[in-house]
Order: structure tokens, then C-alpha cells, then sequence
């Protein structure tokens, strides 16, 4: 009987063994796979986080580019600008009365073709004073170039800078021909000179 009792006990001990060893495997699959699932999630994670950084250091790199482009660009045209204040200033000092009375004639004709009137008046700078000659040059140069007559005549308020402001009598409407102005509108094309001879 202790025979078969130790035979019993030895197949039940090895029958356990066997469930034992069964389990263990199959906990050791089980973990072998949970690591590898882990795993692979880890390197999917640590890819996207990759792509991520990637992607940011991109996007500061183009803005770096950019900020980089816009100083450049601000260096630049404070550059133009201050060339152009140079210019601007060189041409202002060298028209002085002697330079601009030769003109004085077609700036007013130029601005009284502006306003199309029949009458107008025209100031002017004690600097550099308009005459009836002037006048009567500035009618001949409107009559050919539109075939209207106009009358032209003194206003008798001066103006403070060099040039001629024309202007209806009641002075409504007016046209601008002083030095400054006149600059004022070649602004784009001394700039454009300037920028393509930096």
C-alpha cells in the first residue's frame, strides 16, 4: 500500500511538476510578448516623438529664415533710406533761385493744366519771384499744349519754400509745385535708382 500511496503521491507531484512547468511557460510567453508589445509601442512612440521634433525644428528653422530675411531686408531699406535722405538733401541744397526761375513757366502751365481752369492765381517765394513774364510764358505753354486760354495772376501771399502752389481764386482747389512736393513725386523712381545702384 505505501507502494502505491508513493506512486500515487510521485504521479500526483509530477502531474503538478508538469502544470507547474505548463504555467511557467506559458507566463514566460505571456511575458515575452507583453515585453514585445512594449516594445514596439515604445518605438512607435519614440518614432512619432522623432517626426515631432523634427517637424518643430523645421518650422524654427523656416522662422529663423524668415526673421533672418526680414533684418535683412529692414537693414536694407534703412540703407536706401538713408541714401536717399542724402540725395534728397544734396538736391535741395543745389536748386536754389537761379536753378529753378528757368522752370518757373512750365511748373505753372504743369499745374494749371492740373486744375483745368479758366482763371487761377499763383503764389509763390519771395526767394524766387514769379513775374508777369512768367505768367504770360506758363498762358502761351497751356494754349499750345490744350488750346485753352487760361488767365493767370500774383497771388499776393507768399509761399516759404521754393516753387509755385497754383490755385483757384477762391482757392478751393490747388496744385502743388514747390521743390519739396515736386521731389515728393519722384520719391519711388530716386529710390528705385538708389536700390539698384547699392
Amino acid at each position: 500500500m505505501e507502494t502505491t500511496q508513493n506512486g500515487l503521491l510521485s504521479g500526483i507531484i509530477e502531474e503538478a511538476q508538469q502544470k507547474a512547468d505548463r504555467i511557467l511557460e506559458e507566463a514566460k510567453a505571456d511575458a515575452q510578448k507583453i515585453a514585445e508589445e512594449a516594445e514596439q509601442k515604445a518605438l512607435v512612440e519614440i518614432e512619432s516623438q522623432k517626426r515631432e521634433l523634427e517637424q518643430k525644428l523645421k518650422q524654427i528653422q523656416m522662422r529663423l529664415q524668415a526673421n533672418y530675411g526680414s533684418a535683412k531686408r529692414k537693414a536694407s531699406l534703412k540703407e536706401i533710406d538713408e541714401r536717399y535722405n542724402q540725395v534728397r538733401q544734396r538736391l535741395v541744397s543745389a536748386l536754389d533761385a537761379n536753378t529753378i526761375e528757368p522752370h518757373l513757366a512750365k511748373w505753372i502751365a504743369e499745374a494749371a493744366i492740373g486744375l483745368d481752369l479758366k482763371e487761377a492765381k499763383v503764389a509763390f517765394s519771395r526767394q524766387c519771384p514769379v513775374t508777369t513774364k512768367h505768367l504770360q510764358e506758363a498762358a502761351r505753354l497751356v494754349k499750345e499744349a490744350t488750346g485753352a486760354d487760361v488767365s493767370l495772376v500774383l497771388d499776393e501771399k507768399p509761399i516759404r519754400s521754393l516753387g509755385v502752389i497754383v490755385s483757384s481764386l477762391d482757392g478751393s482747389l490747388s496744385f502743388n509745385n514747390q521743390v519739396e512736393v515736386r521731389l515728393r513725386r519722384f520719391d519711388r523712381i530716386i529710390r528705385q535708382v538708389i536700390q539698384e545702384h547699392s
